[in-house]
């Protein structure tokens, strides 16, 4: 059982590091190319769907616009709990503990729903 605890702990603590880091280094490039490039007008806020927005960011970033690489970091931060969450699901499955995958399940099944709508929305 500590066995499982610790491979939880490491996993949450990986994705924690990782998805901070990769968020800070997209903020920082983004406020630099603003900084270095002189622009007077502030990014411009991503609207639409998620996909818009993802797709608004590929094509924008290719293009070193800064507000594509501040986007694209506060879309990790976003996503972090999501990965976490996935993360769990897996460590549960192999650890053949059913109960926590379904929980997992069903909250990122709630997840996905609550995305879902509230792009149909908006």
């Amino acid at each position: 059982m500590n066995a499982l605890i610790e491979h939880r702990r490491r996993i949450t603590a990986g994705i924690l590091r990782v998805s901070i880091a990769l968020c800070l280094g997209l903020l920082l490039i983004g406020v630099g190319i603003f900084l270095l490039r002189g622009d007077e007008r502030t990014p411009a806020n991503p609207s639409g769907s998620l996909f818009d927005i993802l797709g608004a960011v590929l094509h924008r970033g290719e293009a070193l616009h800064a507000g594509a690489f501040l986007v694209a970091g506060l879309l990790v931060l976003l996503l972090t709990p999501v990965a976490r969450l996935v993360a769990g699901i897996y460590v549960s499955a192999r650890a053949r503990d059913g109960l926590y995958v379904l929980i997992g399940l069903v909250v990122l099944a709630l997840v996905v729903a609550g995305l879902l709508i509230g792009q149909a929305g908006g």
